[in-house]
């Protein structure tokens, strides 16, 4: 059986050498170092490799996992072709900032989850091949 796989982006020396996740270990230690990085990098971008890119070279969804350590909560975001979703629920903040790379990142009327169910919806991601997690429930992205 071929290894399940994906790569996460999360500082700048990543978008030429992507993170490779392919075991719980490696969602651990990404998620680790999330929760112990700088703000400017609190988030990191997640694509599967065992999922057909449409074109070849653009994958055809993402995974985002933002962790802020004061608070131990994160927000996870999963796109496809159905559109963009985030944590059902309500917000307690009008919107959250996380950074990717030192770009930010606005999630407007999004739930924020504990960093425990984060870890585990990533962790589903990567081992299912790239579906969106079932561990929460989703809702399409306020706007």
């Amino acid at each position: 059986m071929a290894a399940v796989t994906a790569e996460a982006i999360f500082k700048e020396e990543h978008h030429e050498k992507p993170l490779v996740l392919d075991s719980e270990d490696a969602v651990d230690r990404l998620i680790d170092a999330l929760v112990a990085g700088h703000p400017s990098h609190n988030m990191a971008r997640l694509f599967s490799l065992d999922r057909t890119p449409v074109p070849a070279e653009f994958p055809d969804h993402e995974f985002l996992v933002g962790i802020n350590p004061e608070e131990q909560v994160g927000i996870v975001a999963f796109a496809d072709a159905d559109g963009w979703f985030v944590p059902s629920g309500t917000a307690e903040k009008e919107y959250v900032t996380y950074t990717l790379a030192t770009y930010p990142r606005e999630f407007w009327k999004s739930p924020e989850i504990p960093v425990d169910l984060a870890r585990q919806a990533v962790k589903e991601f990567v081992l299912s091949g790239g579906l969106r997690p079932t561990c929460i429930e989703w809702q399409e992205e306020p706007q």
